[in-house]
């Protein structure tokens, strides 16, 4: 068997679904891991800005909802190429994959040149509009208008990324993450520090590394040896599939941003309880990344599982990779949450060293973090479920109903109506992921498990003889 024919075997065929959640999901939670440990090793050099400590922390996290919100379309954007690129191939439609493939890189390229003008333009407004001011309001602006830079080729490794995990190739794209990341590691030091950049260093650092990568890209779009390529043939906007993609692209793209434009209201909310406050919940964020991580790639390769399987019209192993992926996901932010919770006062305090305060908050914080974190691996796996059906609008509704009328609505109700301070963004975050869950199962008996493109009866025929 080919490369390719191997990878079509373990998704659709293979009695062992843990096996191939596993072997695809490891690639991408080894590079997860290293995408944190590039933002903890970030997070720690600008710790060690002379007399700015939490203020420089503050200058990067207060921005990742603002960033988050542009980032958010693209990974709308892979969600929908994923589900209908991956359901071509489970059909054998191999032209119609390609075909959506260079779309789709068309579209998320013109889509990153757009945002990077307008991202760099109301840089400053938005994080005015944040409450920030003094040294947080200055560097934060310039650090968004520096990354407002990599958005076209941060977009373009969303649409190579897609387009690869539909065909099973995991591997790939991290290669080329790792390598980004590793350039990221290495600069962000010098030019936070050694060259005095500050807070803007670390984003000319990530501008670099995401543009240092694109050539490569490129040429493995086009000359790839197996998995999906891109055909000169199809290099024209075709409206109908343009059609298609934003049709599922659309609602997961709504579903994030209206995500983050929650977190940046939600970060307001937040920055009024003050710097301490602040720190903690950037720091205790960074750090329960690291276990939150894995079961994010189980949710993305999930994707690509449920898409093939729907395609090869195979609904009841397609349920079947649902039971499994939800029980590794809790299991293993079980396993992790159970581990970390011991270590929580020590990890804190590597960032934050001269806040008393600060520290206790983020020892408090990460203990409600790390016991809901089983919820977010149910979570993480009911969204991999909604995008790989196709499903979308289930992922807009669910992304949107957590935040903000859940969590949001529990945050101002526990700091107007009591006196328990800054607790009561913790209390409202856990309380927010149990009934979250409830809304999950309820989309979830709503799927189908039907193919969201078509089908045509040549296919078929090709389907049945090939099982």
């Amino acid at each position: 068997m080919t490369k390719d024919e191997k990878k079509q075997h373990l998704i659709l065929n293979d009695k062992n679904i843990f096996k191939g959640l596993l072997i695809l999901s490891i690639p991408l939670m080894l590079n997860n891991l290293i995408k944190t440990f590039h933002d903890v090793i970030d997070m720690f050099f600008v710790s060690e800005i002379p007399g700015f400590s939490t203020e420089a922390i503050n200058s990067i996290s207060l921005t990742f909802p603002v960033f988050f919100t542009y980032i958010s379309l693209g990974i709308g954007l892979s969600a929908a190429g994923t589900a209908l690129i991956s359901q071509h191939l489970g059909s054998k439609q191999f032209d119609k994959a390609k075909h959506f493939a260079t779309n789709l890189v068309i579209i998320a390229v013109i889509l990153g040149l757009v945002l990077n003008v307008t991202s760099f333009f109301i840089a400053e407004p938005i994080m005015k509009l944040m409450g920030t001011e003094g040294y947080v309001l200055e560097n934060s602006v310039k650090y968004l208008k520096i990354r407002a830079f990599e958005l076209p080729f941060v977009f373009l490794f969303f649409a190579f990324t897609a387009i690869r995990q539909s065909s099973g190739d995991t591997v790939t794209p991290v290669i080329y993450g790792v390598i980004t990341v590793v350039i990221n590691i290495i600069l962000s030091p010098l030019l936070i520090s050694t060259f005095g950049f500050g807070v803007s260093g670390a984003a000319i650092a990530t501008l670099i590394a995401n543009v240092v990568v694109v050539p490569f890209l490129v040429y493995q779009l086009f000359n790839a040896k197996e998995g999906v390529t891109l055909d000169k043939e199809f290099f024209k906007v075709d409206l109908e599939i343009v059609r298609k993609i934003s049709q599922y692209a659309i609602p997961a793209s709504l579903g994030q941003s209206i995500t983050a434009i929650g977190f940046i209201i939600m970060n307001t909310i937040i920055v009024t309880y003050g710097d301490p406050t602040v720190a903690a919940f950037s720091v205790g964020n960074r750090i329960t990344s690291i276990i939150l991580h894995p079961v994010m790639a189980i949710g993305g390769v999930l994707a690509a599982y449920l898409g093939q399987n729907i395609g090869n019209q195979n609904p009841a192993r397609a349920r079947e990779a649902f039971k499994k992926a939800m029980q590794l996901s809790v299991i293993l932010m079980a396993v992790g949450s159970f581990i970390v919770i011991w270590f929580r006062a020590p990890l804190i305090g590597i960032f934050i060293k001269d806040d008393p305060t600060a520290l206790s908050l983020g020892v408090e914080y990460m203990f409600f973090l790390l016991i809901g974190l089983p919820l977010m691996g149910i979570f993480q796996t009911f969204m991999g479920t909604f995008n790989g059906t196709g499903n979308t609008k289930f992922t807009f509704a669910f992304s949107i109903t957590r935040l903000w009328l859940l969590r949001i609505p529990a945050i101002l109700i526990f700091k107007y109506t009591t006196s328990i301070g800054s607790s009561g963004i913790w209390y409202a975050m856990l309380i927010s992921n149990v009934l979250i869950i409830f809304v999950g199962i309820f989309f979830y008996r709503q799927i189908d498990f039907k193919p969201k493109i078509d089908i045509t009866r040549k296919d078929r025929k090709l389907l049945k003889s090939s099982i």
